[in-house]
Parts: C-alpha cells; structure tokens; sequence
C-alpha cells in the first residue's frame, strides 16, 4: 500500500501531477475501496476549489466536509496521516505509477488464474492474453481521462499562420498540392486504389517529394510498410529520387546514392513488419517524425482490442491515427486496398475504400483514390486522381488524369 499512499501524496503536491496520473489510478478496477476513496477526495478537491496543492490539513478538512458520518473514519485519517508522511521525489513518481499498474493489472490476472490451477475452471487464457494486451495499451495511450479538454484562445492573426500561410509540404503532383494544399501536421489522410495501380509508389514520391523540403532540418519523414521488405523499398526510393531504371541504379551505382542524398534520402526512414499500433507509437516517440505513411494500415493491429472485427476494429482504429497524429503533431497518411468495384474505374468515390463504408471515410481530412482502365492497353499508364473528400484548405473536391511511369516511378500530368 505504499505505493498508492505515496501517489497520494503526490497528487496533493501539485495539480499537474494529479491531472496528468489520475486516469491510471482511476482504470484500477481492483483498487481497494478506501484508497480509491482517497484519491475521489483528491480529484473532487482539485475540481470544486482553485488550488495548484492540497495541505494535509485541507484533505483532512474536506473529507469530514464531504464524509461527516463515515464508519471507517479513524482508518480513512490514519491513511491520511501516512501517506503524508512519505518521502516523496519527482523522480519516483513515474516509477510508482507503472508499479501500481503492474502489480494490480497482475492481481487481477493471478485471480482469474487461481481456479484454472485449482481445476475450477477451464479457457480463461484468452481472456488473459487481452488482460495484457489491456495493460500495455494503457502504458502506452492514457486513459481518455487523461486527455484535458483546452479550448482554442487563437488570435485571428495566430489563426492565419497556421491555418491559412502554413501550406505545409507540398507534394509532388502540383494539382494535388492546389486541391488539399501541403502535407500537414495533425492530419489524417488516406491513399487508397485497387491492387497492382501504384498505391505504394504514389507514396514514396509524396515522401521523397516531402523530404526534398527538409534537407537543412532535423525534420524526417517515416514510411512504416508490412508488405514489402525495407531494402526493397528504399531501393524504390531510390529509383524514385533520380528517375532510374533499376538497371541504371545497378550500373550507376554510387551515383545514384549521392543523388538520393542530396535530395534528402537520409530524411526519410523505412520500417517493415509494421503491424500494430505499439509499433507506430515507438516509432513516433523515438523518430518525431513531421509526416508517417502507414501502408496497409487497415491491417494494423490495436493491442488490447482482439476482441473487435471488421468494421468495429477499423472505427476504433482510425480513430486512434487521428488521435495520435494530435497528440505527436504529425501528419498520418494511410495507404490501403481499394474494393473488388474499385478494379477497371477511373475515379473512384469514399465508398470503394475497402472494408468500411462510413468508419474510415469519417475519421479522414482527406482521401485520394487512384483510379485505372485495364482493359485498354492505350490507357495502361493513365491512373485517374481523385480527392473525393477533402476539410483541407478551400475544402474542394478534385479530379486529373496523370501518366504512370512504373520503371522510373515518375507521375506526370498529362
């Protein structure tokens, strides 16, 4: 109990600490009943008085205000009396947090392990698999308690700096670029065309293009792939800043790599195997990046959320890249399959990205729709853009047709 009572202490220390730990000890289901009563004084003092700190003789005051007649008052004061007594450093507080959570996110999971081990019960392991998938989602996303709302105080004049004269990056098609504006942070977006019509490679040049923008800065932009391996895509960029065949890279070798430095190869990372949200998170603390492409990322798993399918799994999930591209100020672009309609159409709508109707589209400040004619071998190289939704800046839809070069990866408007 040392451990909880020392937290204690430290939410009455300061409000920060209270308000940015609180929803962890709040997700405790297990707490026992007089702690978790301690820690609803504390929260429900920060909330009814005006005070960065709470004294002992406050806590005290306030829980006879709020309990007169509580039965187990004496064992309520002597925890008080404790948890002020501890020693208590700032240092220690993160430490405390994880521990509590581990050890109760424990707890719970010996319990319902108990009866397994005594032949009770039988086929709970799967529901322990969740518990920790549960426990190390919380580690790495906070509670939605813990996000504080704070309303926008913006000037007009801070408002046209960021909203209307930061472009952001522009891409590499200068009728995109007219239509959503620049790549820009804090935004979600989505890629998507039907399979073999260059989702991947319109990527990779929207981000070498990014990354031409950042040489000079310590900015990066990240590409994290579960398909293809990362050598096979960094050679593709390669190809992508010079324009080469990949004959022309073999044989050109050392050229080929300073022209892809001097562009800014160094400012895009790669990453294969993506495949969960703990991945995309690491990657977002450790590399800050201004812009992540996400490929195939109706495919990412959420840890802690086995349990939802379909199109459950992809409203939550979509709703976590648009909360997290917040959260690390970083533009998320998704890539992803188109449907079974999507094959042999020129532009395609919201409704041909594959696997939800409403869940994706909803969460997106953009989508661009790669279109293509099987069928007509004059047109083979044609793909047909369309930005079908758009909140970005006038907010207009749009449509053009471009030449696809696959050997060099160069688009072209026609």
């Amino acid at each position: 109990m040392s451990t909880e009572l020392s937290l204690l202490k430290f939410f009455c220390t300061t409000r920060a600490s209270e308000s940015a730990n609180y929803g962890y000890v709040k997700s405790l289901d297990n707490l026992e009943r007089e702690l978790k009563l301690l820690f609803n004084l504390v929260h429900d003092y920060y909330k009814e008085f005006d005070q960065d700190c709470i004294s002992q003789d406050e806590l005290l005051g306030y829980y006879d205000l709020k309990y007169p007649k509580a039965k187990e008052r004496g064992m309520h004061i002597d925890l008080i009396h404790e948890s002020f007594s501890c020693v208590i450093t700032d240092e220690l507080m993160k430490a405390h947090v994880d521990q509590l959570l581990e050890r109760h996110s424990a707890t719970a999971i010996i319990n319902k392990l108990l009866p397994v081990m005594e032949g009770e019960k039988y086929g709970v392991l799967h529901d322990i698999r969740c518990d920790i998938d549960d426990y190390t989602n919380l580690l790495n996303s906070p509670p939605d308690s813990l996000v504080v709302p704070v309303p926008c105080e913006l000037s007009v004049e801070e408002l046209i700096e960021q909203e209307i004269e930061d472009a952001g990056l522009s891409w590499f098609l200068r009728e995109l670029t007219e239509i959503i504006g620049g790549g820009r942070k804090k935004t979600l977006g989505l890629i998507y065309a039907f399979v073999d019509s260059g989702k991947t490679s319109f990527s990779l040049s929207a981000a070498a293009h990014f990354a031409t923008q950042l040489l000079g800065t310590e900015d990066t932009i990240c590409y994290c792939g579960n398909e293809e391996s990362a050598g096979r895509l960094r050679l593709r960029l390669v190809q992508t800043f010079t324009h080469w065949t990949r004959t022309q890279v073999r044989e050109q070798g050392k050229r080929a790599g300073q022209i892809s430095k001097e562009k800014g190869i160094d400012h895009v990372k790669i990453f294969d195997n993506i495949t969960s949200t703990n991945q995309l998170e690491y990657i977002l603390k450790e590399y800050k990046p201004h812009v992540m492409f996400v490929d195939q990322a109706t495919g990412i798993d959420m840890e802690g959320k086995r349990k939802e399918e379909g199109v459950a799994k992809l409203e939550t999930l979509f709703k976590w890249f648009r909360r997290t591209s917040n959260i690390h100020n970083c533009g998320i672009v998704g890539v992803a399959q188109g449907v079974g309609e999507a094959e042999d159409t020129k532009y395609l709508k919201l409704s041909d990205i594959y696997g939800a109707r409403v869940a994706i589209q909803g969460a997106l400040d953009w989508a661009v729709g790669i279109g293509r004619k099987v069928n007509n071998a004059i047109d083979e190289d044609l793909r047909y853009i369309h930005v079908p939704k758009n909140k970005l800046h006038d907010g207009d839809s749009g449509r053009f047709a471009v030449h696809f070069n696959r050997y060099l990866n160069l688009w072209e408007v026609n």
